[in-house]
């Protein structure tokens, strides 16, 4: 997951996006369903390896 204004990735999913806004609330190893035309897909927390507000970057 990025911010909105993150091009660092080929596949970002905006924080600001619906799916990545319910990412958010869950923790590692947590799931949720999402979701989709084709049906529904199982959306697994496997690891988080950068969390800017945990090495004291508030402000972007």
């Amino acid at each position: 997951m990025v911010y909105p204004d993150s091009n660092a990735h080929p596949n970002p999913v905006s924080i600001l996006a619906p799916v990545g806004s319910a990412l958010l609330e869950i923790s590692i190893g947590q799931s949720i369903a999402w979701q989709v035309p084709g049906g529904q897909l199982e959306l697994r927390v496997l690891d988080v390896r950068f969390q800017p507000e945990a090495n004291s970057q508030l402000h972007r």
